[in-house]
This record gives structure tokens, sequence and C-alpha cells, in this order.
């Protein structure tokens, strides 16, 4: 992978809100790693059943090279606890992992900068380790609106009315308009490399 921007996909919302309405590859419009910790993947698809599940696994799977899956220790311990009890189910276990992996020394080395892709989490405030000016939460909403402004997709609202025509009613939070104009523009500069 080594390029200057990580995106991080920290909680489920944009996976199955961009699964939903066929368009997880947007996630691959950005020249930036795309790595989801192995938790919030759990979270998405353990019930195959649940809305988007399916297409995120033929996505992760059709796309393994371009997408890590981050092996977390938060994960291993819950998964191995599964064996005894089946039914286990961590409310938190996406957000541990996600703030394990952003943690990891390897993460985020030199220039490069971090957008966390999530909607309700809370996951920035954990991070201890890291110089939060490198990191910036997006939501899905914000992801999709630069992608539209630098003119990668047609439409954010397309994708919205799309994972709403599928049953899901994705998340409308707005977090980029909470950021200094400076960062906003230097999160469309970054958003605006191509390879």
């Amino acid at each position: 992978m080594a390029r200057d921007l990580t995106i991080f996909v920290v909680d489920t919302g944009p996976l199955i809100t961009l699964a939903v309405a066929q368009s997880l590859d947007y996630l691959l419009f950005v020249n930036a790693d795309v790595v989801i910790p192995d938790a919030v993947l759990h979270e998405a698809t353990f019930d195959a059943a649940r809305l988007g599940a399916q297409d995120i696994i033929a996505w992760v799977k059709a796309h393994r090279a371009s997408v890590e899956i981050a092996p977390t220790r938060a994960y291993q311990v819950f998964d191995a606890a599964r064996t005894n009890i089946p039914n286990l189910r961590e409310p938190d276990l996406g957000e541990r992992a996600a703030v394990e992996v952003i943690e990891e020394p390897d993460r985020l080395v030199a220039d490069e900068r971090g957008v966390l892709l999530c909607e309700e989490s809370t996951v920035l405030r954990r991070v201890v380790v890291r110089d939060r000016m490198r990191i910036v939460e997006l939501s899905t909403l914000d992801f999709l609106r630069v992608l539209e402004a630098e003119r990668r997709i047609q439409s954010a609202e397309q994708v919205f009315e799309l994972a709403a025509l599928a049953g899901r009613s994705p998340s409308r939070v707005e977090k980029l308009a909470a950021h200094d104009e400076a960062t906003r523009a230097a999160i469309r500069g970054l958003v605006s490399r191509r390879e």
C-alpha cells in the first residue's frame, strides 16, 4: 500500500450505506489506503441476512489487494470467547478495534494523514497516541460530497436515495463543516490526488 492518506472505516455505517447503494467502489476512488478493522467487518457481516452483508463480503473478497482487513487483539479475544459463548455480543468491539488499528506504531508515519470514515462514532476521542492534527473524522455524507465536489462521482444524494430504496436509512451526520477551512481544503486536496 504505502500512500500518504489512509481511510480507516471505523464503524459499520459507511460500509452498509455504500453496500446497499452499490457504491462500495467509491472508497477506492481516492488515492488512499483503505483499512477496515477486522471487528468492524465482523459487525457488518456476521449476520449474512443483514442488509448489505453479502455485498460487503463480496466486495472485500474482490478487492483483497486494495483493502486491508486489519487484524486486532480486541477481535481475536472476542472470537476466542465465542467458542464458549456462541451468542456473545460486545457493543463497542468495532470501536476498540478501530482505536487499536489507528494507534499501531507503523500507521501514519512521517507526513501521512488519516481519515476516519464513520457515522456516530467517538473513536477520535479515544485515540491518545496519535497526533490528532493528522486525523480527521468524516461521515459517509461528507466523504461523498467531497468526491462529488472533486467530480469523482455524480451525486452524493443519489447514493443516499439508492440506499433508502434498498431499505437503509443512512445517517445524514456531517462532520466536515466542524473543521476549519484550511482542514477542509487539505482534505479536498488529498482526495483530488490521482495515482
